[in-house]
């Protein structure tokens, strides 16, 4: 079997807080292939975000990591600082959520990309070699008039261009694999459906492997091949997207896809999970879905239920038979 180019084990985080030392992700497991999208999915608060800062090294000075993160097959979490920035950028780079406080405000578009630019190795020493390159980047992103865009600042730009030139600073140094975190978040439907596009485009032409982290089932639905289901600090369930939407077997995932918008059901008919995602200090003792969940059991509160599967993999004690 082809070694994952990403495979995360069991990893953690906790907050190191000497009063009140508490988990926050709790033993999480995946991975990345080679030119593979993967998406990481679940509720605000499940604990997606801080999966994928884990990855790059950037935990906030009071989190701390646990488990294993191996990027083709060495171990990242063990590194030294200086290892971790030979990678991060280099080899595995992030898209954050808000591009507007990824870019520096005083400074044009075309000096932060050159900037990014300058950290690969192999870069030209000449300015105008440089702005050549940069150019070049804006115009594989798509974005229009690039000469002209350079020149601007951030705040003359939407929101979708900005997305595009965090991106294009992305992707300066050639990255192997790209962590989108809610890439499409406050854009139109026509701008994220652009942004999507340009994700599936890199990923064919570049080879990448990308990983999106989002709430939105539909983009999941429209760009990842596989996709794996979070819930307060847990996978509760993962698999081929489309099997997942197909055939969810989680009680969580159902609730979910019951909770999407469709074209052929009427608006009434939608139906929201009842209840709250608790908060890491307030988890029951069992799944951590049971208070939320019709299908609970008395077994469901007494242990936490492990995931189970290969390819296909849930962890509930009472799931679904996969029809929607």
């Amino acid at each position: 079997m082809v070694e994952p180019l990403l495979e995360i084990k069991k990893l953690t985080v906790s907050c190191k807080d000497e009063f009140q030392p508490l988990r926050i992700v709790h033993g999480v497991d995946f991975s990345v292939r080679e030119r593979e999208i993967v998406g990481l999915v679940g509720e605000s608060g499940s604990g997606k975000s801080l999966t994928s800062l884990s990855v790059m090294g950037l935990l906030h000075r009071n989190l701390e990591a646990g488990g294993s993160v191996r990027y083709q097959g060495k171990e990242v979490l063990s590194l030294s600082e200086d290892e971790r920035t030979g990678i991060r950028g280099r080899e595995i780079a992030m898209i954050f959520q808000d591009p507007m406080s990824a870019l520096n405000p005083v400074r044009t578009v075309g000096y932060q990309l050159i900037e990014a630019l300058k950290l690969n190795e192999n870069a030209p020493a000449k300015q105008a070699e440089l702005q050549n390159q940069a150019i070049k980047l804006l115009q594989q992103v798509g974005i229009p008039d690039p000469a002209m865009r350079l020149k601007e600042y951030p705040h003359e730009l939407s929101g979708g261009l900005n997305q595009r030139v965090v991106i294009a600073m992305m992707l300066a140094n050639n990255p192997r694999l790209l962590i989108a975190d809610e890439p499409t978040t406050a854009l139109d439907v026509t701008v994220q459906a652009q942004i999507l596009r340009l994700l599936v485009y890199l990923r064919r032409e570049r080879g990448m492997s990308v990983v999106i982290i989002t709430h939105d089932l539909g983009v999941v639905a429209e760009t990842c091949d596989r996709v794996f289901v979070m819930y307060c600090g847990r996978i509760v369930e993962s698999g081929p997207v489309r099997e997942i939407f197909s055939s969810p077997r989680h009680p969580y995932t159902h609730g979910l896809l019951k909770a999407l918008p469709r074209i052929d059901r009427k608006p009434e008919d939608l139906v929201p999970i009842q209840g709250q995602v608790p908060t890491p200090d307030e988890l029951p003792p069992g799944c951590a879905f049971e208070p939320r969940c019709s299908r609970a059991t008395k077994a469901c509160s007494q242990k936490v239920p492990p995931l189970l599967g290969d390819d296909r993999q849930v962890a509930c004690v009472n799931p679904l038979d996969g029809n929607r």
